[in-house]
Order: C-alpha cells, then structure tokens, then sequence
C-alpha cells in the first residue's frame, strides 16, 4: 500500500499506560532508557510509538477500520529524572519561581490536553546611564588592536565630560593607572558622583584612585576651562585632598612642575612655588637664588647636616644665623664670579645633552595638542624644547655628595658664628668630601675655608657698628628754637650797656693782617705750644709732658683741637693710638710752635 503524505487519513484515539524500566532507576544501565538524552521531562506529554512496549492486556484498542492511531502518553508525575533535577539545579530560583507562578496553570491545563503554552519574555527595563557606559566603553572597539591605553582614556574622558550622577550606593577601587575601559558599573557611579560633588567644591575622603582619575583629567584638559583653570583645580585637590589620599604628594609636585612647562601660563613657576610656599619640594630648582628670602630654610632641607638641631641655633640665635648665612651665600657667590665661576659648579657635575622628554609621564596623559616651537628655561639650569610637537631637554646632573657640600656650608658658617659671639660651646666643620673637579673650577676647600671666616667677622662687625640716625624732624625744629635763642641775645647797637672803666676786657695782641694762624698762636698757652713742639717730632714723650704738668693728655690734645677748630674749622692734632699732627697742618704748626 502506497503512503502519500497528502492523504487525509482517518483514526481512533487509545490510551497505553507507560510501563517503567527498570533501567531507568538503576545506575549504570547500559540500556537505552537510562540514557539523560532519553529521559522524559516531568508535566510534559509525548507522543511516540515503540515497539519495546507492546499494548498491555487491558488496553482496549479500537474495533473501526482506522488505518491510524492516536497513543496518549501519560508519564508518571510523581518521578524525576536525572536529567530533569539537573535542568532545575542550574535554573535560579528567581527563574524557577517566575516560571513555577507564571505556568503553573497551564501545565495543569494542559496536560490532559498533551501540549506546553508558550511562556512570554519579559523584556529588561532600560537604564541610561548604563547605555551610556556602554557606549563609552564602545569606544575601545573603533581601535581593537590599538594598544595605546593614554589616547583610550583621554577619548573616553572626553566623550564623559559633562556627565553628572547621584549614585547613593558605594564601590570601594585600587588600581595602578586607573581608567574607566577597567572599572565596573558601580565603580563608574561612584566615581562619577564624587566627581560631581568635587566640581561643586565639595571635596569628601574617597579611594585613591578615584583621585588620581580626576587628576588625570585635569592634566589632559577634561572639565577644565583652560590651563589656567586645570592648574588651579589642581591646587585644589592639593590643599584639600592630600589629608585623604597622601599617594598623591610625590606625583603632584613632578606634575606642577611639567604643567608649567607643557601648557603656557601666564605666571612663572617660580612665582608659583612662592604663592603656595612650595619652595622645600624644590629645593634644588631654587638652591642657587641666594637672594630669596628663605635660602636657609631651602638649603638646610637638602643638607645633611641639620642646623635647626644644633644648641646654638635653639639658644635665640635663628634670626642671627640666617641673616648671617644669607650673607655667606652672597659672599660665596661674589668669589666664585670674581674667578669667572659660579657657586653652581660646587653641586653640578655638567648639564646632560638633550634627551627625550615626555610630560605628566607617570600619568596617563595622551598628547593631542599641536604647540609652536619655543623654549622653557626653568631655574636650577634646566631647559626644555618643544619642535614639531616633540619635546626634549638639558638636566643638571648633581653630584652625589651635595648634601655633604651644603652640609658642610652650614655647618662651618655656625662654627665662625659661634666664635665671634664668643658661645661658650665651639663646633668644628671639616670638609670631608671633595669634587676632583675642583682642581680647575670654582673653589678649594681652603678658598671655601676662608671666604665663609671672612665673611662671618664682616657681618658680625657690621650689625655691631654704632649707627648715628639723624631725625630730620627733629633737627628742623631744634634750628629753629636756636634761631630764636639767638634773636634773644642780639643787642641793638643804641641799647648797647657802656662797661664799667676799671673792667679790662682780654684780645689777643693781633696786628692788623694777622692771619687765622697768627691768632690760634696767640689762643694757645705755652704749655699746649710745647705740646704742639713735641707733636711735630713723633708724639713719643708727650705722655710725660702732660703727666709733668698734671694734665691727662686726652684733655690736653682736646683743648688743643678745640681752639683749633674757634680758629681754622679744624682739628690739628690726631689721637689714634698714637699722637701726630695732620699732615696738611705740619708746615702752619710748626711756624706758631717756632720750630
């Protein structure tokens, strides 16, 4: 008899109960019902013919002449197979709960009827701010073989500048180079949320890495408005951040320095470091300023002798000893320029050749910016270059031992300090270390030796000097009251008082013509005429002079000098260890002492 499929083909519906195997509860069989790829789902209908189980006795087939039959199979419920308890073990509680509540009913519908409703899928809410990391981190497959992890972040960086969030919920993050493409979805809102708050000056305790995230924008531009902007958000993050996160301190302080020298500011650096008194972190940029205010503090910072824990410093003397040091450098720096040197050459082996620089380069920092070529020169002798966007420089390459050098300056100013203030407690300072360069550049331990002496006994006498100020205030106001003493003594002439005749008035005996000379001859006694003598032949007895007459011979030369200065406006004698006559007096002296 042919088969075509499409016949319209007639049949009666039996039922044959299932007869379980053996097999199918016994590990191990070999037989093909214990295979899980055979096994029977629990609640689901199956419509088969087999010729391994044959009608039971009981079953009542159908006495038409159908050609076809319908065999319901109704599986025993109350079994599981392997196969169907591994199925629910992986399946999540959440889904087997979902599935259990949502079909419950239509597995029971339906399992007279021999078929399984079709379950709905639920579709997921959409969250955008999901979206929008999704379309952040799309931005690494423009590029999949790139391994440029700086150009990565700053796209990505970009393209998140403007994002906001208010995440309530927290992500703890550590990382070395943290960038997003690495970060989870909590991460990011944590992340992102701090960053909200910090742009509206709310800067809270956070991860580190968080930190140094948002420095790596600031350094690349990202929600800055200029440079001027990124540097002083920077300085931000530096008062106000380093209490949470000081991991940031070492990397701050390189990255000032290279922002001043990638971007173009309008102040310097130097400026800079003074208006946040930075200057200890750059001691050695600034060490050769020997004019700036605080060379001590900068100098003592690198030396490895440390003069704030001296006794003689502690004992009121720390005005003294940096006024006294900041002479010292000076001193220091005028020898060396005398001798075509300078007091760099103490500390600087040579300044390198140029070499490859690469700014913010512990950072991740793309550079995207085309610069015109020009040159940075920053203090300490370090020079930068930029041409056609490539960036090179000249470093100063420091000996090894300068901290020994600055050591042992500080230390021998304070040993000839201690010595001209006659301390109680001495200090000795040795040059333990010396450069082989300084056979033929700036200065020998004994030059060095001799000039910070020097210069200590200078300064030392030169703020005990006795210094006559005069006020001109008050010195207006004592002429005047002078003028007015001397208008109260004026006499007219027709008021003039007639002396009695038996009073003798005493004039030197000066003829007409006589000379300021002739009259101071004539002012002397003969005892200060013998003295003048004396003077003019050396001065040596004149001593004895005065003791043989019983005068003290300071009052002598003075009476001397003062009848002088009436006469001729001078003094004619000078006391100065010894007694001598000026020299431009000799001649005019020795004509009214009759020598």
């Amino acid at each position: 008899m042919a088969f075509n499929m499409g016949d319209r083909k007639e049949y009666a519906p039996f039922s044959i109960p299932r007869r379980e195997t053996q097999s199918e509860e016994t590990p191990g069989s070999d037989r093909i019902g214990s295979s899980p790829l055979n096994a029977k789902t629990p609640g689901v209908n199956h419509t088969f013919v087999s010729d391994a189980q044959p009608p039971l006795p009981d079953t009542q087939l159908p006495k038409d002449d159908s050609l076809f039959a319908e065999i319901e199979y109704k599986p025993n419920a109350s079994i599981n197979s392997a196969s169907a308890q591994a199925l629910r073990f992986f399946s999540s509680n959440r889904d087997m709960a979902d599935r259990d509540s949502s079909t419950r009913g239509a597995v029971t519908a339906s399992q007279g009827a021999g078929f399984t409703q079709a379950q709905p899928i639920v579709q997921r809410e959409i969250d955008p701010i999901r979206e929008k990391f999704f379309e952040m981190r799309s931005l690494a497959s423009d590029r999949p073989f790139a391994r440029n992890d700086s150009e990565l972040f700053y796209r990505q960086a970009k393209f998140m500048e403007n994002f906001t969030d208010d995440y309530s919920g927290s992500s703890g993050f550590s990382m070395y180079y943290p960038y997003y493409q690495h970060m989870g979805y909590d991460q990011l809102r944590t992340y992102f949320t701090w960053r909200t708050r910090v742009r509206r000056g709310e800067i809270s305790p956070t991860a580190a890495s968080y930190a140094f995230l948002y420095v790596y924008e600031l350094l690349s531009g990202i929600g800055a408005d200029g440079p001027a902007d990124g540097l002083n958000q920077l300085v931000r993050i530096w008062d106000d951040f380093l209490e949470y996160g000081p991991a940031l301190t070492n990397y701050m302080l390189k990255w000032f320095k290279d922002y001043h020298i990638f971007y173009e500011l309008p102040r310097s650096f130097a400026d800079f470091i003074e208006e946040h008194n930075l200057q200890k972190h750059y001691s050695l940029t600034l060490l050769f300023d020997t004019g700036a205010e605080n060379a001590f503090d900068i100098w003592n910072s690198i030396s490895a002798y440390d003069v704030t824990q001296s006794r003689f410093y502690s004992d009121g003397n720390e005005r003294l000893f940096k006024d006294c040091f900041s002479a010292v450098l000076r001193g220091l720096g005028e020898f060396c320029g005398r001798r075509g040197k300078s007091l760099e050459e103490l500390f600087i082996y040579k300044v390198s050749n140029r070499v490859a620089w690469y700014p913010f380069s512990q950072a991740l920092f793309y550079n995207r910016i085309h610069q015109a070529d020009r040159q940075v020169t920053l203090p300490g002798r370090e020079r930068y270059y930029c041409k056609n966007d490539r960036w090179t420089a000249n470093l100063p390459i420091y000996y090894s031992n300068h901290k020994d050098y600055a050591g042992y300056i500080l230390k021998k100013t304070e040993s000839c300090l201690r010595q001209v203030v006659k301390y109680k407690y001495k200090l000795t300072a040795e040059l333990k270390v010396r450069n082989g360069y300084n056979k033929e550049s700036a200065v020998t331990g004994t030059q060095l030796d001799g000039v910070i002496e020097d210069t200590v006994a200078d300064f030392y006498r030169d703020i005990n000097r006795t210094v006559v100020t005069v006020d001109h205030v008050n010195l207006a106001r004592i002429r005047k009251e002078a003028l007015g003493t001397q208008d109260k003594l004026i006499v007219p002439e027709d008021s003039a008082v007639a002396l009695p005749s038996n009073k003798e008035i005493y004039t030197p005996d000066i003829q007409d013509g006589a000379d300021i000379w002739t009259a101071l001859k004539y002012a002397l006694s003969a005892v200060e005429l013998e003295a003048l003598s004396l003077a003019l032949r050396g001065g040596e007895p004149l001593k004895s002079f005065a003791d043989e007459n019983g005068i003290m011979l300071e009052v002598l030369v003075d009476a001397i000098n003062e009848k002088a200065a009436d006469c001729i406006g001078d003094n004619v004698i000078e006391m100065n260890g010894d007694v001598k006559i000026y020299d431009e007096y000799k001649e005019n002296v020795a004509i009214i002492a009759g020598k």
